[in-house]
């Protein structure tokens, strides 16, 4: 482990093995990283949630192995509306200026380009690629393996497997195809793949409105049917459910919740 001068290490935190904190980097308060982390000058870890009615109660900030933590990154321990704690996984890159809002998690080798702002009380798949300036509204669920484009904004959840991405003059995140890149690179067989990209054609088609049941007939009609493509027929019938296209949501938001609106 190596803490170089200038860091700051607060009350309450943990440092695994084979970690670097560099200069100017703070670990604020009970924060919790595994080993081979590396948060680099200016980072700050595990700082208060940005949440008006927080009055200093014990709440965490957890974090797994061999992730990387960029120049000004922000992520901040869990507030007192659900476990008191942010969760951070494995291998995950936090480019210069992301942040992280309390109560998030965030699983495994995701990637937050410069810049993405992910609010409170959001949960992030794995293997998710965030693009630069990419925003999440707080209570927002991300799939895993979606491809989020540079400058989009999600107020719904972000189905797994597919990009996502702001079409013409708005910022609204709209899917527009599946993320094959990112598939190939997470070892999907090419039979997956293909069968995501024709599912894809009829969950995303307006010949049959906005019915799900009917889309899934012509899935199984047609043989279109993995384990993936099931995944993402329950993402969506869980967002479906869910008000306003979010479907984790213990409680509905407040003005005092840390956005990104």
């Amino acid at each position: 482990m190596t803490i170089e001068p200038g860091a700051f290490i607060g009350p309450g935190v943990r440092i695994g093995r084979g970690s670097t904190i560099q200069s100017g980097a703070i670990l604020r308060r009970d924060t919790i990283l595994g080993q081979r982390n590396r948060v680099h000058a200016t980072a700050v870890l595990g700082d208060d949630p940005q949440d008006t009615q927080y009055r200093g109660e014990p709440t965490r900030l957890e974090i797994g192995d061999d992730n990387v933590f960029r120049e000004g990154v922000t992520i901040h321990r869990g507030s007192t509306k659900e476990e008191g704690v942010t969760r951070i996984g494995n291998g995950n890159y936090f480019m210069a200026q992301s942040h992280v809002g309390h109560d998030t998690v965030v699983e495994d080798h995701c990637v937050f380009a410069n810049g993405v702002l992910i609010a409170g009380h959001c949960r992030i798949g794995s293997a998710v690629n965030l693009s630069g300036g990419a925003a999440l509204v707080q209570f927002v669920t991300v799939g895993r393996f979606a491809f989020l484009g540079g400058l989009a904004g999600c107020r719904q959840d972000v189905e797994p497997f597919w990009r996502h991405d702001a079409v013409g003059d708005g910022c609204r995140a709209t899917p527009i195809g599946v993320n094959s890149v990112g598939l190939r690179r997470g070892g999907f067989s090419e039979d997956v793949i293909r069968m995501l990209v024709l599912a894809y054609r009829i969950l995303t088609s307006n010949d049959k409105g906005g019915d799900l049941g009917l889309r899934v007939r012509a899935l199984r009609e047609k043989d279109l049917w993995c384990d993936e493509i099931e995944e993402l027929v329950e993402f969506l019938r869980r967002k479906g459910a869910g008000r306003y296209g979010i479907q984790r949501r213990r409680r509905a938001p407040t003005d005092t919740d840390e956005g990104v609106e």
